[in-house]
């Protein structure tokens, strides 16, 4: 039998390897944050770093975060926090 190798991918917030279905997938485009939809650059975000998403002395680091992966500067928080309310 084959020995398969779990995919492990990073969340951008917390730095943690998890494998892909612990994950959120986003993306970026156009500045305007998505899910996922197999089209495009793509980044993970872990479920713990998605709950405490609300917490106010961390949104600094949440925003530069975000505004490195999608190489630009907007309010991504904002769109995030609506994001993830669709998604629990």
């Amino acid at each position: 039998m084959a020995n398969l190798k779990k995919i492990l991918r990073t969340c951008i917030f917390c730095r943690a390897k998890l494998e892909q279905k612990e994950l959120i997938r986003l993306k970026c485009l156009n500045k305007k944050l998505s899910l996922y939809d197999n089209f495009g650059r793509s980044f993970y975000i872990c479920k713990p770093c998605s709950l405490s998403l609300d917490n106010v002395k961390d949104s600094k680091r949440y925003e530069k975060s975000l505004c490195k992966e999608c190489k630009n500067k907007d309010e991504y928080v904002i769109q995030l926090k609506e994001i993830l309310t669709d998604v629990r």
